[in-house]
Parts: C-alpha cells; structure tokens; sequence
C-alpha cells in the first residue's frame, strides 16, 4: 500500500467574542457537509472540517495544520478580533503560512482596514445578506468558493474571479409553465451573484451550432434539471440529461410537477432531487434551496471524484477500476462492454463508486454481466474474517477540544466508520461502554444494524461489555436495547471480582459512586471489565479518553492501554483526536512525559482523587497507581500492531477519519 492522502480540509476560524453570530451558521454548514452521525449510511461526503476559535479572552488555537492536498481557511473577521492584538498577530501569520487558500469573511463594513496581504483580497460580505437567510446565503458562498479554489477542475492561478466560478446549466421544457417561471427566477437570482450561467438560446452567439453550443456548456457546467410534466417527454431535455451524466457532470431535479407525468425518464433518476411549490413567482427561500442543493452536490462530487483517485493511488482500489462519483445506472454500461460487430466484449470488469453501497438487488443487471460493483467500504470484504477488534474511544473534555480544533461530532464518526469498515470485512468489534442515550454505543449499533440489512449478512455483529453495577443501573432500558440491537450486538455484563463482594450490599441495586469504598467497588469491576474485554480481544484501538472525570483508579483509555500491552495485544494509538491517547502518544513516539501522566496533575485535577487513593491502600496495599512505572512501561511499549514506526507516527498525529481507517486496516491485515 502506498500513503493515503486527504484531498481536502476545510477550517472555520472566528474570535471567541463573534460566537453568537458565527457559531450557528458554521454549524449549518458542517451538517451540510459532513455526514450525519443520527443518519447511518447517510449519501454525503463527509468533508474534514476544522474549527479554529478559543475561549473568551483565551489565545488562539496553534496554527493551521497544512495536512491535505488543498487546504482552505474561511476567517471571520469583525471588529472584536481586528481590536484583538493577539488574534491580529495569529491571522497575520496563517497569512504567511504556504499552501494554504485564506477566504475572509467580512461581519461588519468596517473590518477592511485589516493589516497584510488578506486586507487586499475580496471579502464575502455577511453583513449584506439577509439575516433571515444568512445561515443559506454564506452557504453559497463558501461552497462556492471550495468549488472554485480546491475543487474546479479547470482552475488556475490565470483564471480567477468569474472564470473560475462554477457555471449553472439550467435543463427546462419550454412548454411547462411552472417550469419555465421556474428556470426564468433561477437565472434572475443566479445573475445577482458571481456565479456564471448558461441559460437558453439566449446565451448561444450568433453563427454558432446551437447543439455544439448545448453540449459545450454542459461538458464544464453543474445541471438543474426542472423536471415540470413534459420535461421527461422532450427529446432536448433527455438529451441534455444523457449528455451531463455521459460527461461526468453534478446534476439534481427540482421537482416542480403540476398534474401527472406518464413516463419518468429513466436517466433522470439516481440523482439528488428536490421538491418545490411553484404557485406564483418563486420564493427566495426555494431559490436558495436550490442552489444550496446544486452546490452541495458539486462539492460532494468532485471531492468524492478526488478521494477514490487518492483511495485508488493509495491501492485501496484495484488501479484498473472505474470511478465513479455517483452509484451506477444503465448508461455506465458503455464503459465495461463493447460491441464489435460480431460479438459484445467486456472491456472493464471492476466499478467503484462513493458511499454507501446499493442495495444488489439494484446493481443485478451490472453483476449479471461479471462487472464488479464495489464502494471503498465493500471492495474489501471477508478480509478480517474471525478477528476481534476491540475499540476505544470517548471525548476529551471541550476545552481540548477547541485546542486541536476538533468537534464532538467528529469523535461519532469516527467510532462509526470504524466500526463500519471492520463490521463490513467480517470482524468482531468488541466495545466496552455505558448506554447513555446518543451515546457511542448508541450510534454503532446504529450503524451496525443497517450495514447489516445493506450488506445482507447475518454475521455482523458487535460484543458490548458493561461492568457491574452499571447494568443494573436501569435494568428496564437495558431490556429495551437488547430487544432492539439483540441481531448485531451482544450485551456481555461483567460481575463484580469476589474480593470485594463485602462492600456491595445488595448486588441487585445500582451502586453509586459517591464515597471512596463505592468508587474502590467502581474502580475494581472496571478493571475486571477491561482485563476480561481486552484478553477476548486480538487487536485493541484506543482513541481520546477523558484525562479527569473517571471512575476507575486511572483515566480509563490509559488502563486499557497498559491491560493490552501487559497481554502483548497488538495496539493501534491514534493521537489526532486529543485525549490521554495523545498523552500515551507522546511517552510512545515523542519521549516525552505529559503533565497530564505525572501523579501530581492528576491529584490535583480529580477531586477526590487522593482520598480514594488511601482508601485503596488500606484495602489493598498492593494496589497502587505508580506513575513512574506507566511511564516506563509506555516508554518501551511493543505495539504489535503491524505497521512501521513511520505509519504509527502517522497514526498518532493525523487528525483525519479515512487516514485513520486506512493505517488501522493496514495494520490488521498483516496481523496473524
């Protein structure tokens, strides 16, 4: 396998004082453009996005990391962070930084006097949007200018402004009255901002071939596809349609049906569509729908278009595959058979296509033929066969958080796709967590449930362990949860060790921790939990953790840790996503004792911590956290884990889902 490299990676960075404002509108545009962690097997792209803030009166966060093949920052700048010396020093020098594109964002008209190179570039101006509609206007805008900057296929540093904007087909019956009403305010309102367009005849100079003119702008266009009750039944509109998706163009239908169509045309299908209310002229939130849906499919095509080249340059596809940035449909029958006269021969055998995998039963004509249809998700199944993988991960506290420019959000997908990818190639994934509702657990059985009903398979499925007392905490709702996941995950309840069965009065009631001797009970049926979990376990991934707030006698990703290793259990560490599992990353690859490892820190940041610790030591002499021997035992740690130490530092500091999927696969696969 070659390094697998990320395409892209979008970063939001605003001063702490402008939250109110900016916060909901990055938010708009992370759910846009990342997948939903409530939806499994959401069709989206799942872009890597960063967010770059503090908290009030904090310092900034450390400078942009330049990771990805294209890196693009959007800065708001307001009047709070231009009278900000530090922030002012900290935009002057992302300013300087290379390869990375820096869009400013402009909330107020009074932020033009910034100092450097950004105060000479064009601002998107938020202050002139609608309030009403603001979350929808920079939206549009700052897809539009990921499109143009990172994703446009034609860009070059000769060609700015208008001649590198995305270009709008709009595909129309002209007889279909709402449809044309329709077409006609999509240009109105198109020709109001920087984008060009190509509508009509109006647009075709004169002496020119009216169908060469057609085809020529749709081969570099995105197309809207106004699907009124003739358009299926115009030879024009089929043509444009055949002719955009046989140029590998973005396309979505807006659905503005009156009455009936008596035949959809068939390749109009297997694209985004969107339904709107043309009773009069249009209204501007639909317009802005519209766009909002043109623009994300142009982004999620050509970035998905651009990953699996990376997927297929990295060897995680075969390098003969077909590519393809939507599911495939009949016409892409072109590209793996071909008829020379006397017989029809097949010229192309494997097709992949983006997330998340279609049902077979859709893709029966192409397997009928021996094409093979994979996703990056399917193309390698079967391949971890009978291994047990366990998984640890939970979130660092907020404020890490916002120190590495991550999102809560972030730490879901990443315990889906993982989960995801060894559920698919036939593992185990063995977990250890709680049942909080939208917890972790809550979320991979989730996703595990419908990649069973996608893949057809009846061996998916996850082992979950839970310590006591924490399963007797609402044996009602655990009932619940097996019922509901009981065909993909199996609920393994962890019984107290017997050498402290004389603290426990009733071991039928929940057993807060709230005094030193029921937190040593908590301590203790948490160590057993993970000793046992890790000992079913072949390989052990371990990311984030809290470093305070545990219930165990050490923060509880670092025991699983020191449990793996003491077993010789291979151990992926991943570092990017914060937490003590960035802490053990820097004993283990940096030689470097973090305060967070030090018995001082930990005292003095868990309350109650050295009054538990007493009471341990009187119950059991024996049983002492020495953080000196962690830190030596971290210090010559033998991860096992299949890669080399370039690929587990790479590991270790990627702050990248899909990387980190690929180094862990990697990893396992060379594991016996």
């Amino acid at each position: 396998m070659s390094k697998y490299t990320s395409p892209l990676t979008v970063a939001f960075l605003w001063h702490p004082s402008d939250a109110n404002n900016v916060k909901p509108v990055i938010d708009y545009c992370y759910l846009m453009l990342s997948r939903n962690v409530e939806v499994p097997f959401s069709r989206s792209m799942n872009l890597p996005i960063f967010y770059y803030t503090s908290l009030a009166n904090g310092i900034p966060p450390p400078q942009i990391r330049i990771e990805s093949l294209h890196n693009i920052v959007f800065a708001f700048i307001s009047p709070n962070l231009i009278a900000d010396d530090i922030w002012v020093e900290y935009i002057e020098n992302i300013q300087n930084q290379e390869d990375i594109i820096i869009i400013p964002i402009a909330l107020d008209k009074s932020v033009y006097t910034l100092k450097g190179r950004l105060g000479t570039y064009n601002f998107i101006r938020a202050y002139e949007f609608e309030e009403e509609y603001i979350n929808q206007y920079l939206f549009i805008s700052i897809t539009h200018e990921i499109y143009r900057f990172t994703l446009n296929e034609s860009f070059n540093e000769l060609s700015l402004g208008k001649e590198s904007s995305l270009k709008i087909f709009i595909s129309h019956a002209k007889n279909g009255r709402k449809g044309v009403i329709l077409a006609r305010a999509i240009k109105t309102f198109i020709d109001t901002t920087s984008m060009r367009n190509f509508f009509d005849s109006t647009d075709i100079a004169a002496g020119f071939s009216f169908e060469a003119e057609i085809i020529g702008n749709i081969k570099e266009s995105s197309m809207v596809a106004i699907n009124s009750d003739s358009y299926s039944s115009r030879f024009w509109c089929q043509k444009e349609m055949i002719c955009a998706k046989e140029n590998n163009r973005p396309i979505i239908v807006v659905d503005c049906l009156e009455e009936f169509e008596d035949r959809r045309f068939p390749h109009s299908s297997n694209i985004p569509s969107i339904r709107v209310q043309v009773d009069g002229a249009p209204i501007e939130i639909d317009l802005l729908r519209i766009l909002c849906a043109i623009l994300l499919e142009t982004v999620r095509y050509f970035y998905s278009k651009l990953t699996l080249y990376m997927y297929k340059n990295a060897e995680i596809i075969p390098v003969n595959a077909v590519l393809s940035s939507r599911p495939p449909d009949i016409l892409d029958l072109g590209k793996f058979i071909k008829n020379d006269g006397d017989h029809i021969n097949r010229i192309n055998s494997v097709f992949v296509y983006p997330e998340p995998p279609v049902y077979d039963e859709e893709l029966s004509v192409f397997s009928g033929l021996g094409i093979l249809l994979y996703t990056p998700l399917t193309i390698d199944k079967e391949s971890l066969s009978g291994k047990r993988i366990g998984v640890s991960i939970s979130e660092p506290s907020k404020l890490e958080q916002i120190s590495i420019a991550q999102v809560n959000e972030k730490y879901m997908q990443l315990s889906q796709d993982l989960a995801r990818h060894l559920l698919a190639r036939g593992a185990t994934v063995i977990y250890g967590g709680d049942l909080r509702p939208n917890g972790f657990t809550e979320f991979i059985f989730s996703e595990a449930q419908t990649l069973k009903n996608r893949m057809a398979s009846n061996d998916i499925h996850i082992e979950n362990y839970i310590a006591w007392p924490i399963y007797k905490k609402d044996t009602e709702e655990m009932i619940k949860w097996k019922v509901k996941y009981h065909n993909v995950a199996k609920m393994i309840e962890i019984a107290p060790p017997l050498g402290i069965l004389d603290l426990i009065p009733d071991m039928e009631t929940f057993f807060p921790p709230i005094n030193p001797p029921n937190r040593y009970v908590w301590c203790c049926c948490l160590t057993k939990m993970r000793e046992e979990m890790i000992s079913a376990c072949d390989a052990r991934i371990c990311v984030a953790g809290k470093c305070t707030g545990y219930n165990g006698k050490m923060p509880g990703v670092l025991e699983e840790v020191l449990i793996a290793l003491r077993m010789e259990k291979p151990v992926f560490i991943v570092g990017g996503f914060g937490g003590i599992t960035a802490s053990i990353g820097q004993v283990i690859f940096e030689g470097v004792v973090p305060d967070e490892l030090t018995f001082e820190w930990q005292t003095q940041n868990n309350n109650e911590y050295q009054k538990d610790l007493a009471f341990s030591l009187l119950r059991d002499p024996s049983d002492i956290v020495e953080y000196k021997e962690i830190i030596d035992s971290l210090k010559n740690a033998k991860l096992r884990n299949g890669l080399d130490t370039e690929d587990n530092i790479r590991l270790y500091n990627t702050p990248f889902i899909e990387e980190i999927v690929f180094l862990v696969l990697k990893g396992l696969k060379t594991i016996t």
